[in-house]
């Protein structure tokens, strides 16, 4: 019973599962970036959907989607993807799938709601990010280094 009912979490990193398999996805939508013809298909549905620039859109949706995945998965940059990832899975939904979240826009409305989960998390231990901000944090800001080494009676 103890188990069921407490509020500590059962394992602290249980967000990692989320962002690995989040970026996974996004790495699968965005191979269509390393087939010419896949993207030449995907320019001209957004050209049919009155997209403007819709080869350069294509591009950067793809790259979105495949670098955003990659850094997901490694937990680098998750932040800042997310939010990239939220607008472009948005637009689909709303845009290309018209808003019909239940028939084929249900996964691109679900994963810019897992996308805000991530983002609005902090950073797991199984990610880069948290290695990064821990380094960061522990280091000294370069004038006090510098004063308490090099010149002590200068400060």
């Amino acid at each position: 019973m103890r188990l069921l009912f407490t509020d500590e979490p059962l394992w602290t990193n249980a967000l990692f599962l989320l962002r690995v398999w989040v970026g996974v996805i996004f790495i699968r939508y965005g191979l269509s970036l390393l087939h010419p013809t896949s993207m030449a298909d995907f320019a001209e549905t957004l050209w049919n959907i009155s997209i403007p620039s819709p080869v350069v859109r294509a591009y950067l949706n793809k790259s979105t989607e495949f670098f955003g995945g990659i850094c997901l998965v490694i937990g680098f940059l998750r932040r800042p993807f997310c939010i990239l990832l939220i607008l472009n899975m948005t637009v689909a939904t709303f845009v290309f799938h018209k808003g019909l979240l239940l028939q084929n826009g249900m996964t691109t409305f679900l994963l810019p709601i897992c996308c805000l989960t991530i983002l609005l998390s902090p950073a797991d231990t199984l990610s880069l990010d948290w290695h990064i901000a821990k380094r960061l944090k522990g280091r000294v800001p370069w004038r006090e280094e510098l004063c308490h080494c090099q010149f002590p009676f200068s400060c």
